[in-house]
């Protein structure tokens, strides 16, 4: 009765042991994209800077502005009148100097790149390798190696100096009548303007010298 199979489906213990097991295969890891990069880099960068600004300076700007409008007005006025009276008297004495001396003295040819350990000798280095998806590697290779080595030098030296005397009135009157019928717009702008400017025994001097000695 035990070799006989169970009217209720169940499995009997001869068909339990007649039963087999396989066992699965390794998992193995599949990456889509290996990248390898190895970068060194050797900076010297040396920006000295130097700037120098002198000036003697008068300014005047006394501006005067009217402005009157009538848009689609009727029987209507607009008047725009400006006035000015302008006395600048401006003198000017004395000196503006500038003066920027510079000295650099800049070393950068002690550049030594550290020594690298080259990467698993895959693919050569910059190349690109497409690789199977269906054989369990990587889809994408890529193998980079960059050494650079950089030796940057700016020095600037710049002087500006300057004597002005400006002056600027500026007067202005407006008036406008836009889509009107029997309408008046009147503009006036008087100006009188003395303007006395006087640059007396001024100097301006501006000197930038520079002296730099740069090793690369």
């Amino acid at each position: 009765m035990d070799d006989v199979q169970t009217t209720s489906g169940e499995l009997s213990l001869q068909d339990l042991e007649a039963e087999s097991v396989t066992a699965l295969p390794t998992k193995e890891v599949m990456s889509l994209l290996d990248l390898n990069a190895d970068v060194d880099l050797a900076l010297d960068l040396a920006a000295p800077i130097d700037l120098a600004v002198a000036a003697n300076l008068n300014i005047a700007a006394p501006i005067d502005a009217a402005a009157s409008a009538n848009v689609l007005s009727v029987d209507s006025t607009a008047t725009g009148l400006a006035q000015q009276q302008v006395l600048i008297d401006q003198h000017l004495s004395g000196e503006a100097i500038a003066d920027a001396p510079q000295t650099s003295t800049i070393d950068q040819g002690q550049d030594v790149l550290p020594e690298t350990t080259p990467p698993p000798a895959a693919e050569e280095d910059g190349q690109v390798a497409v690789g199977d998806i269906t054989a369990g590697g990587n889809l994408l290779d890529i193998d980079v190696n960059i050494d650079a080595s950089v030796d940057a030098a700016a020095p600037v030296a710049g002087a500006v100096a300057a004597n002005a005397n400006v002056a600027a009135p500026i007067d202005a009157a407006v008036a406008a009548n836009i889509g009107s019928v029997g309408s008046e717009a009147t503009a006036l702008a008087d100006q009188t303007a003395i303007i006395n400017q006087d640059l007396d025994d001024v100097t301006a001097s501006a000197t930038a010298e520079q002296d730099s000695t740069i090793q690369q």
